[in-house]
């Protein structure tokens, strides 16, 4: 069962240049394993780009980053307005490319009909007949609970929403004609300039900060980078 993360390190790096280039920055903050993005390949990708010094969690083993040039430091060492986290993962601000791409697999889709409810406890039902696609993943990945009902997710080239609630390891979407077939991968946020939900955009549906949704993902998601 495919559950993929994708981080885009182009897009952090040409966030970083930006926000180097606007003299606002001065430290990068790697905590919370940069935001969900991964601390190890977050810092070794930007060691050259200019940073005094990277911010690190206390907790996270030194060890692992001791090979790069620029210092490791603590949050309560520098100047809080000297740091950018959000933005350089594109969390804060749509002007900044956001750089995590989450999706999962299509497990199976079902026809059903108007009137019948999704999930536990019920708390959508359907209006008319139609589909329902179940995606492979949930909670117990990291997925935020109250994503459901409310968050959008790209499947079969259209934008749909989560519906029912969502589960340890599964959610379902209603398709509105939307042509799925078991196997196919639906995004849950990723890139808007190619047509995807946003990160930002499961920050309104849910009320939570997107860096708080993207520190969730599960380390059991298949991991890359470019």
């Amino acid at each position: 069962m495919r559950r993929r993360i994708h981080i885009d390190l182009r897009a952090i790096r040409d966030n970083s240049t930006r926000l180097l280039g606007s003299e606002t920055a001065s430290y990068a903050d790697l905590r919370a394993d940069a935001y969900g993005h991964g601390a190890v390949r977050v810092a070794e990708a930007l060691d050259a780009e200019g940073y005094e010094g990277f911010v690190v969690s206390r907790e996270l083993d030194r060890a692992a980053l001791s090979h790069l040039s620029t210092p490791l430091l603590d949050a309560d060492a520098v100047n809080s307005d000297r740091i950018t986290g959000g933005s350089l993962f594109g969390l804060s601000d749509r002007a900044y490319r956001p750089a995590m791409r989450v999706s999962a697999e299509v497990l199976a889709v079902k026809d059903v009909q108007a009137g019948e409810g999704v999930s536990y406890g019920y708390s959508y039902v359907t209006t008319e007949q139609t589909q329902l696609a179940l995606v492979g993943v949930g909670y117990a990945h990291g997925v935020v609970r109250r994503a459901s009902n409310t968050a959008p997710v790209l499947i079969g080239g259209a934008t749909r929403t989560i519906v029912g609630a969502i589960s340890m390891d599964q959610f379902s979407v209603d398709l509105h004609g939307a042509e799925v077939s078991p196997g196919d991968l639906a995004i849950l946020f990723g890139d808007p300039a190619s047509g995807e939900p946003s990160i930002l955009d499961w920050q309104h549906a849910t009320g939570l900060r997107a860096a708080a949704i993207a520190s969730r993902m599960s380390p059991r998601f298949e991991r890359s980078y470019t």
